[in-house]
């Protein structure tokens, strides 16, 4: 048997291990989807999700989702002030997590029940999740935080319905995932909120600080309508509603845009790790806005508007805090090399070209190209972080 080291740093807090296995997922995900695309191998109709939807589920539900609760998870011992989860605890939360990717790649017909083997799995780890991160925040009457207790839920409820349904609706799983991909926005732009006006008015000169300004008010605002956005988008495949999710999208995307005026992005250009948090979240207010107006001309289509959020603003968000965080909470200067400036890079032309491309009627180069560069600069990261995650503090 493999011996494994409980004590070792990699098992410390959650965002060691999951930034390098989400990260690592992406990668190996986007390569399969490649292969499949230009050959149509190794995805068949014989595993349990069809190929685009284990595509959407890798990418959406294994990365995404997985670095933010490697995050949050973190992010919650500091909050308290209380131990977050660790030791044999994550290593048996990454086992189920490794666990349910290889299911997922299995022929269906080789494991009776293998759909509820991976539900089961899947309700597991995030009833793992939920409770490990619910009990700190509860404990602590941390209850500034207590948002993120209903965003993880809903997140999860989606999650297990997309998985559900994915064999008996495609439509309907889509629309599931597009639903959700709405919600964990709304935790983007809450997090956002909280922490781009933080770090961009630590790093500014003293002239300039005050050029960041507090938004209480429409910070509120944001929260309401993007809320009542995404509900509206997901009621309105099911029922008849009286106004389209459209004119909410569009609004949410233009408070963004609006909220973003008041952060002083221009001064951020010769930082990185500033540059890169700015240009993400212009990125959800234009994926929202690209949202809108794909439901009033054909000439938009709508997964090409959510390719804007999951490229652009989750995969440069998540790369530019995934690279902050693991400086930060190890110890670290906050200072990143040329490699890590061409892997952000790499994350903002693909979001352009995916889009771009697409508009052009060039569905193949622009899937080809954004997978190929988020494949660079996900490897750019880990060649970096590896040796940062799994190394002891200094």
């Amino acid at each position: 048997m493999i011996a494994i080291n409980r004590q070792a740093p990699l098992w410390n807090l959650a965002f060691r291990s999951f930034f390098i296995l989400a990260s690592f997922a992406s990668v190996f995900s986007l390569l399969v989807w490649l292969v499949f695309l230009n050959s149509g191998a190794v995805l068949t109709s014989q595993q349990l999700l069809p190929p685009v939807l284990w595509h959407i589920h890798e990418m959406f539900f294994a990365f995404t989702l997985t670095i933010a609760v490697g995050f949050l998870l973190t992010a919650v011992q500091t909050w308290t002030g209380l131990k977050s989860l660790q030791g044999l605890s994550l290593i048996g939360l990454m086992v189920i997590w490794i666990g349910i990717r290889c299911l997922l790649l299995l022929n269906q017909t080789s494991i009776p029940g293998l759909l509820n083997l991976i539900l089961v799995l899947q309700t597991l780890w995030w009833a793992v999740v939920l409770i490990s991160f619910s009990r700190l925040l509860i404990k602590a009457r941390s209850k500034r935080n207590y948002i993120f207790i209903p965003l993880l839920t809903t997140l999860m409820i989606f999650q297990l319905s997309f998985l559900y349904l994915s064999q008996e609706s495609i439509d309907t799983a889509l629309h599931l995932v597009r639903s959700a991909i709405l919600v964990f926005s709304i935790m983007v732009g809450l997090i956002s909120g909280r922490v781009i006006p933080l770090f961009t008015r630590n790093a500014l000169a003293l002239s300039v600080k005050e050029k960041v300004k507090a938004t209480p008010r429409l910070d509120n605002a944001l929260i309401i309508f993007s809320v009542i956005g995404s509900l509206n988008f997901l009621l309105s495949y099911f029922v008849d509603m009286p106004f389209s999710p459209a004119w909410v999208l569009l609004l949410v995307g233009v408070l963004h845009l609006v909220r973003l005026t008041h952060w002083a992005s221009i001064h951020t250009f010769n930082n990185p790790l500033l540059w890169s948090l700015h240009l993400s979240y212009f990125f959800l207010a234009m994926g929202l806005i690209l949202i809108a107006i794909s439901f009033f001309t054909v000439q938009v289509r709508i997964a090409d508007a959510f390719h804007v959020i999951t490229v652009g603003v989750f995969g440069g968000m998540i790369l530019a805090m995934i690279s902050r965080v693991s400086l930060g909470h190890t110890g670290r200067m906050l200072k990143i090399n040329k490699w890590m400036v061409v892997a952000f890079v790499s994350i903002f032309i693909a979001v352009i070209l995916r889009v771009v491309l697409a508009l052009l009627n060039q569905p193949l180069w622009a899937w080809n190209s954004s997978a190929l560069l988020w494949i660079l600069a996900y490897s750019i990261f880990l060649r970096i972080y590896i040796p940062v995650l799994i190394s002891a503090r200094k």
